[in-house]
């Protein structure tokens, strides 16, 4: 025992600086696993943990003109919790006398704190406006982008009312505003909906203070009440049935329930939480592998000691104990050195765009991953090393060496006629050796293998990523344009739009669409309502189009949640006002809606024809004759597909030019290019992420095949050396490495490229059913003949170490004691 024990304190003491090594491999690959794996987590959860922090409500109604008396009937609904809302105000910056007419955005107040108390606004820059101050205000993010809005800038605003703001001359010849306020911007932020959004929904907007709200309140315009409900989503449906038997038929209903939001949020942050995680799983088999070859090696190199203490009567178990002291304990510090790294770098997460608003920035211990993931990590280092002390024990290995089998590729290379340096380089790379000499090429060859494969798979994932970013008709935007009218809300004249837009070279057609929402199945929906026949449609991923109006088009997100599937039915409506539809598609659908309010996106959402549309079906448009039926109302959006090869900047041009006469008034509408759903806006921060990774493999691979290269050249000294006695040139031997390199590496892309592929469009058509975008993967082939060339190079240049080293071997030195 004592024996042992000196052995082990002398052995931990001569292997300091191996020892060492270790813990900073572990410590540096470990830490970055951790850090990855749990900024995954931080990324993912950063919305959620958000809207807790800002009180955010369960859904917003839109009652129209903000009435005190409608807004508190609905706060009295037995469902209700908690109501508060805002209003809007035609207020604006002033240029002297004048309106500020270049400067167009919404100004939002409360009375009773809505974004102050209830969906908080988050301050970015500055803080929050004080509530009794009327001359302090906020903007959005937008707004600061459009209008160069900064905090401590001092702006004028003046109110009108809504009559002012209608009159005709308004805009030639503006009446003095009812209410003047010299302001101080002190706060540029978000509110809890900007947070990851749409491109439809950014809107330049201005918050003002209730204070504020209380003076310019005879001026108050429309509103939307936020309400938290008792049960949550439970009991939207029946909120929106309560509200509707309060209205009149045919009045719009325009609702927005927060967990669609959140859904979206989620959706949007997950391909950046993807890639954290894929690269923290990645860091960890770098750490796994690369710390179990080096401790190995050491293992190994310890063999004579092994035999020796053996035969001094030293038992097996005292034996594998004494020599996995030094490793366990660097494992054991390497650990921890991985934990504390990973907690000193937390402060850099989370990632994307609710980093922003981050509601616990800074360190953040994250012990499930910390703790869980790094006691795996130990366990199973532990369990290697272990493992390889029981291998080497001498007792598993009795005297005489053990014949290796000689490789079939060896003797290949030989009947081809290649190089002695080729044949010596593959023998290495092939044969292991015997038990004296024995090289673990197996763990560097499947290592090898699982970094290019996993690369490759990278890279599939990430040319098929970017490919999406650059198709809006994988994302439901199947088109090249839309008009759109007063953000959603508008009416579109159709026989306007057919005398514009019928008979041009260069558009192949055109569709119209109305915005609403209903319940499905009990759960509340945005709905698409278009026409039976319609040639421009959303991607329909499976079955067909809608043919009549008891069918329904599903989407893919929609579908999954109700667990329906093409040739199914399902009931639309609430109360008396249901009826079933027989779904016979599913698809892709685009982000476009009323501003501010539920709208499709992606998966999320129904096609109907238009009178299913609740408030879009049909009203008296009041010019046809008395007793004549109601005139369809006019769709608020029309997408708008270009001739194939059509000039698409003179399409846009005659667009422009015709949106002006098409719209309820003479130009409300406006022409959109792509809009572009919150999963593909945020989707940006993981441009980067593929190449991080292949920088981080391709060094962990490097470092792993060096590592081996030269582990290899230190157990085959005795071999180098006989080959230099037998005639062999210093740079034979160091060509035989980089034969050695080379055939490794080219049996890893001949097996890891093709299965990498396989991998990679198969996470990317999973990755793509989970977004609900059309799943089109693509292979990168340039790239990977580039990878190809780059992996031999890189292998070539982690060999010249090793190869330099053999290039020494002194053959009378280490031919000594054969």
């Amino acid at each position: 025992m004592a024996l042992t024990r000196y052995w082990a304190g002398m052995t931990l003491r001569r292997k300091r600086r191996e020892l060492l090594g270790v813990v900073i491999l572990l410590g540096l690959l470990g830490g970055l696993a951790l850090f990855a794996t749990a900024g995954a987590r931080r990324t993912q959860s950063s919305y959620p943990r958000f809207l807790r922090a800002s009180h955010a409500s369960t859904m917003a109604v839109d009652p129209g003109q903000y009435d005190p008396k409608a807004d508190a009937a609905i706060a009295h609904f037995p469902e209700v919790a908690r109501s508060s809302s805002y209003v809007a105000f035609n207020t604006g910056p002033m240029l002297g006398d004048r309106p500020d007419l270049e400067k167009d955005f919404e100004t939002l107040g409360t009375f009773d704190g809505r974004f102050f108390t209830m969906d908080r606004f988050a301050p970015i820059l500055g803080r929050m406006p004080r509530v009794d101050r009327v001359d302090e205000v906020a903007m959005n993010e937008e707004s600061a982008r459009r209008y160069r809005y900064r905090v401590g800038q001092h702006i004028d605003l003046g109110t009108y009312t809504a009559e002012q703001t209608s009159d005709p001359s308004f805009f030639e010849n503006p009446p003095p505003p009812k209410m003047r306020v010299a302001a101080t911007i002190v706060a540029i932020g978000a509110f809890t909906d900007e947070v990851v959004q749409d491109d439809t929904n950014r809107t330049p907007l201005m918050l003002v203070t209730p204070a504020f709200s209380k003076q310019a309140a005879p001026y108050a315009g429309y509103a939307w009440q936020g309400l938290t409900l008792r049960r949550g989503d439970a009991d939207v449906d029946a909120v929106k049935a309560r509200y509707m038997a309060t209205v009149d038929p045919g009045t719009p209903q325009f609702f927005r329930v927060t967990s669609v939001d959140t859904f979206h949020a989620e959706q949007a942050v997950r391909p950046l939480s993807l890639a954290l995680a894929l690269f923290g799983v990645i860091a960890g088999i770098a750490a796994l592998v690369l710390v179990s070859q080096e401790v190995g090696r050491q293992l190994r190199s310890a063999r004579a000691d092994h035999e020796l203490l053996r035969a001094l009567g030293v038992g097996p178990a005292a034996l594998a104990r004494a020599a996995l002291a030094g490793p366990c304990c660097a494992v054991a510090l390497g650990t921890i050195v991985a934990i504390a790294v990973a907690y000193a770098a937390s402060p850099l997460m989370p990632l994307g765009a609710a980093r922003r608003v981050e509601v616990s920035a800074g360190l953040d211990a994250d012990w499930t991953v910390l703790a869980g993931i790094a006691s795996a990590i130990f366990v199973v280092l532990l369990v290697a090393a272990a493992w390889s002390a029981w291998r080497q024990l001498p007792h598993r290995h009795p005297s005489g060496r053990n014949a290796a089998r000689p490789s079939a590729i060896v003797g290949a290379a030989a009947s081809a006629g290649l190089s002695p340096a080729a044949i010596s380089g593959l023998r290495f790379a092939f044969e292991p050796g015997d038990r004296s000499t024995a090289v673990p090429l197996r763990s560097v060859m499947v290592a090898a293998v699982v970094a290019v494969g996993t690369l490759v798979a990278a890279l599939t994932f990430g040319s098929s990523f970017t490919t999406l970013l650059r198709s809006p008709s994988l994302y439901g935007w199947n088109w090249d344009a839309a008009v759109y009218d007063q953000s959603g809300y508008g009416n579109i004249n159709l026989d306007d739009a057919h005398h514009a837009l019928d008979g041009r070279k260069d558009i192949a057609g055109w569709s119209g669409a109305y915005f609403g929402a209903d319940s499905i199945d009990g759960r509340s929906l945005p709905l698409l309502g278009m026409n039976v026949g319609s040639t421009v449609v959303p991607p329909i991923l499976t079955g067909r189009m809608i043919r009549s109006a008891t069918e329904v088009v599903l989407g893919s997100a929609t579908a999954d949640a109700l667990g329906r599937h093409v040739g199914d039915d399902v009931r639309i409506g609430i109360g008396d006002h249901r009826a079933t539809l027989h779904v016979v598609g599913t698809a892709t659908l685009p982000a476009i809606g009323i501003s501010h309010g539920a709208h499709t996106s992606l998966g999320v959402g129904a096609l109907v024809v238009p009178d299913l549309v609740p408030g879009f079906d049909r009203q008296s448009s009041g010019n046809g004759p008395a007793g004549s039926p109601p005139a369809p109302v006019g769709p608020p959006v029309i997408f708008v597909r270009y001739v194939k090869g059509a000039d698409a900047s003179s399409a846009r041009t005659f667009l422009n030019g015709a949106t002006k006469t098409i719209g309820q008034y003479p130009g409300s509408a406006v022409l959109l290019g792509a809009q572009r759903p919150a999963e593909i806006v945020n989707s940006s921060d993981v441009g980067g992420a593929p190449t991080l990774l292949a920088y981080a493999l391709g060094i962990a691979t490097a470092a792993s095949l060096a590592v081996a290269l030269g582990g290899s050249v230190r157990r085959r000294r005795r071999e180098l050396a006989l080959l230099l006695a037998l005639g062999f040139t210093r740079r034979q031997l160091a060509a035989s490495i980089a034969w050695q390199a080379t055939a490794t590496i080219v049996i890893a892309l001949l097996v890891g490229i093709p299965a990498g592929i396989v991998l990679g469009r198969t996470l990317w058509t999973s990755f793509a059913h989970q977004l609900d975008v059309v799943p089109h993967a693509t292979v990168p082939v340039a790239v990977i003949a580039i990878v190809s060339a780059a992996a031999l190079l890189v292998a070539n240049l982690a060999a010249a170490g090793p190869a330099g080293r053999a290039r020494r071997v002194r053959p009378a030195i280490a031919l000594r004691n054969e």
